[in-house]
């Protein structure tokens, strides 16, 4: 889904590393897959130790590795960008201690929050090609909290 992401940073002649558990379809002189399950840690960790520490960070991890993102961050010598589902917008939800931690480590976290897109009386979650480039935006701009699309009013979000 960060496939345009990744195309992006290689045009601007980073050198990036990605995680997954296959290798990527995607090949380039720059681009450097390691490949680990980020749900263990240890593999994490080790596949991580072959290649840290990174500069900066853009790290979207889905909630069935809760830990994931701080392993991760512990690699991480910049700007952390989490990317977060917009459940994290959801006002009825409590804080999760999620910055706290982050604060605890000393990264430099930031929040990219997907949303969604209003189109007059209905939305729609965000495209892959939306939220590369809402990322792409927000490690550009280097803010500490960017929403792609739109979490508000929060009632709107698709079904």
């Amino acid at each position: 889904m960060l496939l345009g992401l990744v195309r992006e940073l290689l045009a601007a002649d980073d050198e990036v590393w990605t995680l997954a558990r296959h290798a990527p379809a995607l090949t380039h002189p720059r681009l450097h897959p390691l490949l680990a399950d980020y749900r263990d840690a240890a593999a994490l960790r080790a596949a991580l130790a072959s290649a840290t520490p990174f500069d900066r960070a853009v790290v979207w991890i889905h909630s069935a590795a809760p830990d994931a993102p701080f392993v991760v961050a512990e690699a991480v010598r910049g700007p952390f960008f989490h990317v977060l589902g917009s459940a994290v917008a959801d006002p009825s939800r409590p804080d999760d201690g999620r910055r706290a931690r982050f604060a605890a480590l000393g990264t430099d976290a930031r929040d990219v929050v997907l949303g969604f897109v209003r189109e007059g009386e209905h939305s729609r979650w965000l495209t892959n090609a939306e939220i590369s480039a809402g990322v792409w935006e927000a490690v550009q701009g280097n803010v500490q909290r960017a929403v792609v699309g739109t979490v508000t009013p929060w009632a709107a979000r698709p079904g």
